[in-house]
C-alpha cells in the first residue's frame, strides 16, 4: 500500500531546515530500497486548501455542535477545520495556553489532529509537522518539556527547531545536520523501530522505548544529546554503516512489511529479524 510523506510547517519555518528534513526522510527510506516508491516524499511548506478559510456569515451558518472547531482569525474570517497548517497549529497553541504553556506548542495535540484528519482515509499518508516554537508532549499523563520532536506510529512526528537554533545557530551546516538526525530518530518511532518485547529496548528516561544498541540513532539516554546522536550518525556513514543498528533496521523492515500486505514479506522479515536477534548482544 502506498503511503504519501507529507511536510508541513509552521510559517516562519526556514526553507533550508525543511530541506534538511526531507534529506532525513531520503536517507531513512534508503536503508530501505524494495519500499521507497511506495513512500513520496512531498513538501506542502504552510498548506492551505482553496477552502481553508470562511466568512463570519459562513461560520454563522455551520451546526452549532461543529462551530467551535473553527478558529477565528484577525481579519473577522475564520480558518477550517482540517483545511490548512494555520488552522492545525491555532489548535496546538490553544491546547498549550489551556495548559499554562502560552508560548508554546502542543506536540501532542498535532500527533492527535494528524491521526484523526479526515483526508487519511482518502490519501494515506505520514505527517511531519515542523514548528519554530518549542514544543511540550504529554506522556503518561505529565508533559515532557522542550522536546526536539516526538513521534507517533504510523501517523508521523513533530520538530521543533527552535532549541537548535539556540544551541547551533552559528554553524548552520551542523545545524541541519542536527535536524536531519532527529528527522531520522522520529521517523524510526514512526516506522517502529523500538517496540515492547525486541531486545536491547528500554524506556530509560520517560521519553519511550529507545534502543540501546551503541551509536545507533534511535538511543537516547542523558548522553544521547542531539549533537552526540548527530555525531554517531555522521560517523557511521563516514564509515559506509547505516544511521540505525542492524536489529531497528530489521525490525522496521519486518513492519514495513506488515504494512505492504506481501505474506513473503512478512516472513522473510521475520526470519531476518529472529537470525540478526541472535546475533546482537544484549546491551540491556
Amino acid at each position: 500500500m502506498q503511503k504519501h510523506i507529507y511536510i508541513v510547517s509552521q510559517s516562519g519555518i526556514k526553507p533550508e531546515y525543511a530541506a534538511a528534513v526531507e534529506d532525513g526522510v531520503k536517507d531513512f527510506m534508503a536503508m530501505f530500497p524494495e519500499y521507497k516508491d511506495d513512500y513520496p516524499i512531498t513538501y506542502l511548506g504552510r498548506w492551505r486548501d482553496d477552502n481553508s478559510v470562511i466568512t463570519a456569515l459562513e461560520h454563522a451558518r455551520v451546526p452549532p455542535e461543529e462551530r467551535n472547531l473553527y478558529i477565528p482569525t484577525t481579519d473577522g474570517n475564520y480558518l477550517v477545520p482540517y483545511a490548512s497548517t494555520d488552522w492545525s497549529m491555532a489548535i496546538a497553541k490553544y491546547s498549550a495556553f489551556s495548559h499554562g504553556r502560552p508560548q508554546q506548542i502542543d506536540a501532542s495535540m498535532l500527533l492527535d489532529l494528524m491521526a484523526n484528519d479526515p483526508t487519511v482515509a482518502k490519501i494515506p499518508q505520514i505527517d511531519i509537522h515542523l514548528v519554530k516554537d518549542d514544543a511540550f508532549a504529554m506522556s503518561d499523563g505529565r508533559p515532557n518539556n522542550f522536546v526536539y520532536g516526538v513521534g507517533q506510529s504510523d501517523t508521523g512526528f513533530v520538530l521543533s527547531v527552535k532549541r537548535f537554533e539556540q544551541m547551533y545557530g552559528d554553524n548552520p551546516e551542523y545545524l541541519k545536520e542536527v535536524i536531519k538526525t532527529i528527522a531520522i530518530h522520529e521517523l524510526g518511532h514512526v516506522f517502529k523501530a523500538t517496540v515492547p518485547g525486541r531486545h536491547n529496548v528500554a524506556n530509560r528516561d520517560g521519553y519511550g522505548l529507545h534502543c540501546d544498541c551503541p551509536g545507533c540513532v534511535m538511543r537516547t539516554d542523558t548522553r544521547a544529546k542531539p549533537n552526540v546522536l548527530t555525531n554517531d550518525r555522521l560517523d557511521r556513514v563516514a564509515h559506509g554503516e547505516p544511521p540505525l543498528c542492524p536489529e531497528c533496521i530489521a525490525m522496521t523492515r519486518f513492519h514495513f512489511a506488515e504494512l505492504s500486505g506481501n505474506f513473503e514479506r512478512q516472513q522473510q522479515a521475520a526470519l531476518d529479524f529472529n537470525l540478526i536477534k541472535r546475533r546482537t548482544r544484549d546491551y540491556s
